[in-house]
């Protein structure tokens, strides 16, 4: 397969990280999600409590921004631009699947790239957020549309986008079907975008060709 990058943007409990690693692993090439943290360390010399405090966040305060005004960037504006800065390095370097971190806004000109956006109804998501990410809050509800509040606004506040519209992606994916399922049709995805005659062959012979 040719270079390629996947990104992958998603409600929070879709399981879009679980399908992103999944990804990674089946076609044999890099998986970024938290990993960023690290690269946004080095890049911006801020701590890792900072960068994980203001990479999802954006500035709203207007007496924030007034002071900030008289002061150097504002650290979200800071983080962001490291952001870009990474993930572009990161596109660059190999074939890999970045989740989340804007990666569908900043690589949006590149022609070796596939966006997807994963999402699911609520109860699923909660059921998940509770099940499989081991997180159980006093109001479920209000605690996933609050994540999923705080990604949306960040991205909506960086970008010229909106945040889960479907004429921003490749392909929008209802993880009702189940994970596996859904991983199943990415995969057929990229390869039959990215794929060389080495998965041309393979899938002549899964459909008995």
């Amino acid at each position: 397969m040719k270079h390629f990058v996947i990104t992958i943007s998603r409600e929070y409990g879709s399981g879009g990280r679980l399908i992103g690693q999944a990804l990674a692993e089946r076609l044999g090439i890099d998986f970024y999600d938290k990993e960023i943290i690290n690269m946004l360390m080095e890049e911006s010399g801020f701590t890792r409590e900072t960068v994980e405090e203001w990479q999802e966040k954006k500035t709203s305060s207007f007496l924030y921004n007034l002071y900030m005004s008289t002061q150097e960037r504002p650290l979200s504006d800071q983080i962001y631009l490291a952001k870009t800065k990474v993930v572009n390095q990161l596109a660059d370097k190999s074939s890999c699947v970045i989740v989340g971190n804007c990666g569908d806004y900043i690589l949006r000109d590149r022609d070796d790239v596939l966006s997807f956006f994963i999402y699911a109804p609520l109860e699923e998501r909660m059921e998940r957020v509770r099940t499989v990410y081991g997180e159980n809050p006093d109001n479920m509800p209000n605690y996933v549309k609050k994540r999923d509040k705080q990604r949306s606004d960040y991205y909506n506040h960086f970008t010229m986008n909106r945040f889960g519209d479907y004429h921003n992606f490749d392909a929008c994916m209802n993880t009702s079907v189940g994970l596996d399922l859904t991983t199943d049709i990415l995969e057929n995805t990229i390869r039959g975008v990215f794929g060389g005659a080495e998965d041309a062959a393979r899938r002549g012979n899964d459909t008995g060709k």
